[in-house]
């Protein structure tokens, strides 16, 4: 068969056709030279694969901060790909989710007390007023009555953090509201008493006791999580808790998973509650969730140990949610070998990256060696 040169020209080739259906086309009169490489450019366009192998690379996979798998990343033209992505991982370590929940609970706690104060002044009752995003401090205990707004201004990463060095309770039906972009992420009351809320409490936001009971009363309202470092949680008849809006400007790890945790206690419950997500003990029972709601999970104390492993296809650094692979192993699989298989569609704009990200929500692991990355223009 004969080979056109490259450089072969065609003076009849029209620069711009009409076509209006399948049958028939207007060519204009408007005539171009074109060589034989310009037709191919025109066909096929830039490369339209781009592969990226390993034979040999292994990337250790031990916190919750996503890391790049080194190697599989790329910047093609803007447009639309189908991302491959083909390896697998060994389980390495592995860690109780509620020993993890527990420790991480010590340190969010921490790092709420370490926040400089900047209201030191106000009287152990909160209410009928409009606050701005600080930390307020109260030596003795502390209660919310009527209704509190917490005001961002416009700033949805604002915080409010709410300490008191006795107990923390709120009326019956009284109401955290948030205006100006505050989320209920960003709201924490911290107490080192016991923590409780009035009946037909609506409130928006985290409680946290350092070393005492948190409680809810009946048809309390929390957007938003109840945790205690050592001691129970008591939930009221006909209560409903929901995941906090918007992501925390603190870390929270593995207790995002979580509603209700306790590091130490028992966690109990009477009647028809509602809880969106999980529920755990680090040392203790849970019971009496027979008659309630649960959406998540139900973790009582000396779980065994597991292995998560998550990856995904990033671009510039957001990751397509659909692409997100979330695996969980349990004790018996240390050691062993498991798929790590992503394919999403990921559209791109002139000088954006795609990339492929991993990383452990517990126990760590090691992905590798072998590894593929193959990204494909969709016409």
């Amino acid at each position: 068969m004969a080979t056109i040169p490259n450089d072969q020209k065609f003076h009849t080739v029209a620069s711009k056709v009409n076509t209006t259906s399948r049958a028939s086309a207007l060519i204009n009169s408007n005539r171009k030279v074109f060589t034989m490489q310009d037709i191919k450019d025109t066909i096929s366009g830039p490369p339209l694969v781009t592969a990226i192998t390993s034979d040999n690379t292994i990337i250790v996979i031990d916190n919750q901060e996503p890391k790049i798998v080194t190697g599989m990343t790329a910047s093609p033209i803007a447009g639309s790909y189908l991302v491959d992505f083909n390896s697998q991982f060994t389980v390495d370590n592995l860690s109780s989710e509620t020993l993890q929940a527990k420790t991480e609970l010590i340190s969010l706690y921490d790092a709420l007390i370490a926040l400089t104060p900047t209201e030191t002044g106000h009287i152990p009752t909160y209410g009928s007023e409009t606050l701005s995003p600080g930390v307020y401090t109260q030596a003795g205990a502390t209660n919310v009555t009527g209704v509190l707004t917490l005001d961002a201004g416009g700033d949805s990463t604002a915080l409010f953090v709410f300490r008191c060095g006795g107990a923390f309770t709120t009326g019956a039906s009284a109401e955290v509201v948030l205006t100006g972009g505050a989320l209920s992420s960003n709201v924490w009351f911290v107490a080192e008493g016991a923590s409780s809320t009035g009946a037909s409490t609506i409130f928006r936001g985290s409680i946290i006791s350092n070393q005492a009971a948190v409680s809810t009363g009946a048809l309390t309202s929390i957007e938003g999580r109840m945790f205690a470092i050592t001691g129970a949680i008591g939930i009221g008849d006909a209560s409903v808790l929901t995941e906090p809006l918007g992501t925390s400007e603190l870390t929270l790890g593995t207790l995002s998973l979580f509603n209700l945790f306790t590091g130490t206690g028992n966690i109990t419950n009477t009647g028809a509650s509602n809880i969106e997500l999980s529920i755990g003990t680090n040392s203790g029972t849970i019971t009496g969730f027979g008659t309630a709601t649960v959406g998540g999970s139900i973790i009582p104390g000396g779980s065994n140990p597991l292995s998560i492993f998550r990856c995904g296809v990033y671009v510039d650094g957001v990751i397509i949610n659909d692409s997100l692979r979330s695996t969980t192993r349990p004790f018996q699989a240390e050691s062993f070998q498991f798929p790590a298989i992503l394919q999403t569609v990921a559209t791109i704009t002139e000088g954006q990256t795609i990339d492929i990200r991993a990383y452990s929500n517990l126990g760590e692991q090691n992905i590798g060696p072998r590894m593929a990355f193959v990204i494909t223009k969709i016409l």
